[in-house]
C-alpha cells in the first residue's frame, strides 16, 4: 500500500546513499535517483542539481527516521517533521549545509517493493514534489535510500543552495 504525501518543505543539493536493514552502504540505487532528478530538471530547462554529501546525510537521517520510528505517519504531522521534532531545515544545516539560502525536501514511501523510475515518477504526478524537484534555484541535492529486507521503500531528497 502506498502513502502518497501532499505536504513538502523547500531545499538544495544532491548526492545519495542507500542503506540496507543491516545498515550497509551503497551509492548506486540513489545515484539513479539524482540522475533521473537531473533528466526531468533538464527537460524543464534547469540546470542539474550536484551531489552534497550534507545534504544526503540529512536525508538519511530521516529516512532512518520513518523506517524506524513511523516518523513520517505521526499523527498531526506532514511527513517532514523528525520524531524528534526536527525539520528539514534543522536537520540540513545540522548535516553542515551551511550557509542555507533555500531548501526543499520530498519524501516517498512504500509498504511493498519499489523502484527508482516509479518513485520519480510518482513526484512528478504530484504537483507540489514536482515543483520541488524542478525549482532551477535549487543547485545540490542529497537522496537518502532505504530498502530493509526488500520489503519496504523509504526516499528523502533534500535540495538546498547556499
Amino acid at each position: 500500500m502506498r502513502h502518497p504525501l501532499a505536504k513538502i518543505a523547500v531545499t538544495a543539493g544532491i548526492l545519495a546513499s542507500v542503506v540496507s536493514c543491516a545498515g550497509g552502504t551503497s551509492s548506486v540505487p540513489g545515484t539513479n535517483i539524482l540522475d533521473l532528478i537531473n533528466q526531468r530538471r533538464a527537460a524543464a530547462g534547469c540546470a542539474a542539481v550536484t551531489g552534497s554529501n550534507t545534504l544526503r546525510v540529512a536525508a538519511d537521517r530521516h529516512a532512518v527516521d520513518m523506517r524506524d520510528n513511523g516518523a513520517h505517519l505521526q499523527a498531526g504531522t506532514d511527513g517532514h517533521t523528525g520524531s524528534d521534532g526536527s525539520r528539514p531545515e534543522q536537520r540540513i544545516i545540522a548535516a553542515g549545509f551551511t550557509p542555507l539560502s533555500g531548501h526543499g525536501e520530498i519524501l516517498y514511501w512504500s509498504e511493498s517493493p519499489s523502484s527508482e523510475a516509479e518513485t520519480v515518477n510518482w513526484w512528478m504526478n504530484s504537483p507540489t514534489h514536482k515543483a520541488i524537484m524542478l525549482d532551477c534555484q535549487y543547485t545540490h541535492a542529497g537522496v537518502g535510500l532505504l530498502y530493509p529486507n526488500g520489503t519496504k521503500w523509504y526516499t528523502v531528497v533534500d535540495f538546498g543552495r547556499h
